[in-house]
């Protein structure tokens, strides 16, 4: 079998071509086991995946395989984390992380650049706008994460970043990411290469590191294939999964060109390609592949997938709608209707995945729609629960609980409160700076220095002091119970009684009994997927049956193609397939971007195991006006033609598409 070839692989180096659904997580977690029986200790392999989210999925999967193959006892000493994370590591374990206060910065994530660091960069520099604050940065992490200041894929900003501007930015960052003991996405791999080369680094020999798995090869930038080549050159085994159609990242600067020029930079490497797709029926596939090859990635690696579901007796063939609609509200009510009557046909919501290229132009339409037409339904990746000033507060308590040297979440406590806006907390920072001898975390515990602070400033401090002083008499292993009406205490007192009652509205469905680590994890999750798996691991270890509204909510998904990956569905919409939306005006000006449209146009329609609803308008309302729209150029490619439609799924359709997801 191809995948137990390549998970038994011996060579150097090798290479896993695994395009969508092919089995290339099964194979990831298969090579680890036979590692292990193969008398490989558990703390000498690494396993890294581009992001937190498919880290963590990851190790989940390799946790059950290893407690089903009787390696229960080795998951522990399993490194599974991001590119990131192991560089941390790594400059940690050789003591190069001293310029922090402590020895475990933090990696800020989405909410934290742009709520913490762009905005108190634009306070710091007189830069109000938002869009500019981010293209500054973006500008520096292309080149942390290039080496080169115009790399490829990079959009430059109009008008260009200026002298003054990134000479602005230098002076804010490095005392800023010091005060708050964080690092931002790129730059950290760019400083272990750095060191590395610079004669004072041994990944290998610090971490103990003989084998290195990764995971979504096709997704890194040229830093992350520098710092992963020198660990090759240290004779560590490497086994690198991925597909050069699926490399859909070069908002982080990923090309494909890494995948394939393996075999040219490693000419000893194990070539292995899965071609079997256990998720997409043929027409499905076929629809993906036509795409695909009307619009390859440059060098690509040739593929010759086909369907398991061929070998049924007999073979559902899957099914491909292209629809066109008048008007995008036509096009959002017809998609919206059709979820609704599938739904009344038996067909679980959970089966159901609406993917947006476009989550600000398309997300509040078809919201209003599934809305009006009573559909259950969740928005993934949107303003969820976490990134709300209630669940940020609630988040950066549990953080300082949980781990006291937590600076960035101090900053979080601090700023989330009402009143307390980011030019105060900015003024609180350059004070910590410019004071000399001030540390940013004890400012919140040790008595303040006269005269260093406005009377804002303290009034800010003092409030959130005061719930530092609370949580310091909690531990990590108390429980909801015990700390609930705390909590809605604090929340009440910080962000108002109205985030008092989401306390209570999100806690109501978590058990007493669960941890107040154990509701970090929670709360801190990339994906519901996630957050199930935690509560079912807490019902278990409470010995209580999991309750069913423990489980995956049975609701449509709605989230962008980029959230996708990774995902797959019974029936997939992919709505708005027009040149403005799909590959968009910002992409066209540069094919090599356009390019990587189609890809993401591929990776989403290959997340439909048997039903995949593409469609486009004539007219959208974009920008407060309406605009003709001419469809995108990749709909002559799908393998079929799109049709007029007055309206969604007929019950026909309908009774087709149930009898095809039964088989499915």
């Amino acid at each position: 079998m191809i995948q137990d070839a390549a998970a038994r692989s011996a060579t150097p180096q090798t290479r896993l071509i695994a395009g969508p659904g092919t089995g290339k997580s099964n194979t990831i977690v298969n090579r680890l086991c036979w590692l292990l029986e193969q008398g490989v200790e558990a703390a000498h392999i690494f396993v890294v995946s581009f992001t937190r989210a498919s880290a963590n999925d990851l190790k989940e999967r390799i946790v059950t395989a290893c407690e089903q193959c009787g390696h229960a006892a080795a998951v522990t000493h399993i490194q599974v984390s991001t590119l990131h994370s192991l560089a941390l590591r790594t400059l940690r374990a050789g003591g190069l992380l001293t310029r922090f206060p402590t020895p475990y910065p933090l990696v800020l994530d989405e909410w934290e650049l742009a709520n913490v660091f762009d905005a108190e960069f634009g306070v710091s520099s007189g830069i109000r706008s938002l869009t500019r604050q981010r293209e500054i940065r973006r500008y520096h992490e292309a080149i942390w994460s290039t080496g080169v200041p115009d790399p490829p894929n990079y959009i430059p900003p109009d008008p260009a970043i200026n002298t003054q501007e990134a000479n602005t930015f230098g002076a804010f960052h490095t005392p800023r990411t010091q005060a708050y003991a964080c690092v931002l996405p790129g730059e950290i791999v760019r400083q272990c290469v750095e060191e590395i080369n610079a004669g004072n680094l041994d990944v290998v020999g610090l971490l103990h590191m003989e084998h290195l798995i990764v995971d979504e090869f096709q997704d890194l930038n040229p830093m992350d294939l520098q710092f992963v080549d020198l660990i090759i050159q240290r004779g560590v085994q490497v086994f690198l999964a991925g597909d050069d159609d699926q490399s859909v990242y070069s908002f982080r600067f990923a090309n494909p060109a890494g995948i394939q020029q393996i075999p040219q930079k490693y000419p000893a490497a194990g070539l292995h390609q899965l071609t079997e797709c256990f998720r997409s029926m043929s027409n499905v596939l076929h629809s993906a592949a036509t795409l695909i090859a009307a619009f390859p990635p440059q060098n690509r690696i040739g593929k010759n997938l086909h369907s398991l579901y061929e070998q049924c007796q007999p073979p559902p063939p899957g099914i491909i709608h292209l629809w066109r609609f008048p008007t995008g509200r036509a096009e959002a009510r017809a998609i919206a209707e059709s979820c609704r009557d599938l739904i009344a046909n038996g067909i679980s919501p959970r089966r159901i995945l609406i993917l947006l290229s476009n989550r600000r132009a398309l997300g509040p339409e078809i919201t209003a729609q599934l809305e009006g037409a009573n559909v259950p339904f969740t928005v993934a990746a949107a303003e969820d629960f976490r990134d709300m000033d209630i669940g940020r507060l609630l988040l950066s308590m549990l953080r300082i609980v949980c781990d006291g040297n937590d600076y960035v979440a101090h900053r979080t406590l601090l700023g989330v409160r009402d009143g307390v806006g980011v030019g105060t907390c900015t003024g609180i920072c350059e004070a910590v700076i410019g004071a000399g001898g001030l540390n940013y975390r004890r400012i919140f515990y040790d008595p303040l220095r006269a005269g260093v602070f406005s009377a804002r400033a303290l009034r800010a401090l003092n409030a959130a002091r005061n719930i530092c002083a609370q949580i310091a008499q909690w531990n990590s292993d108390d429980t909801i119970g015990a700390r609930r009406q705390e909590i809605r205490n604090i929340v009440d007192d910080a962000v108002g009684p109205v985030a008092g009652q989401q306390w209570e509205n999100f806690s109501v469905g978590l058990p007493d009994g669960m941890t107040l680590q154990e509701m970090r994890d929670y709360v801190w999750a990339d994906t519901d997927e996630q957050q199930a798996t935690i509560l079912q691991r807490v019902y278990t270890r409470l010995g209580q049956e999991v309750p069913d509204e423990a489980v995956l909510p049975d609701r449509v998904r709605l989230m962008t193609m980029h959230g996708a990956k990774g995902l797959s569905a019974g029936i997939v919409f992919v709505p708005a397939l027009e040149d403005t939306i799909l590959p968009g005006t910002k992409r066209v000006p540069y094919p090599g971007l356009v390019l990587e449209a189609a890809r993401l146009l591929y990776v989403s329609i290959t997340r439909a195991r048997a039903v995949c609803i593409i469609s486009n308008a004539y007219r959208r309302f974009l920008n407060g006006r309406t605009v003709a729209q001419a469809p995108s150029r990749f709909t002559a490619n799908l393998g079929g033609t799109f049709q007029q439609r007055p309206s969604g799924l007929q019950p026909a359709e309908i009774q087709n598409i149930v009898s095809m997801l039964a088989e499915s």
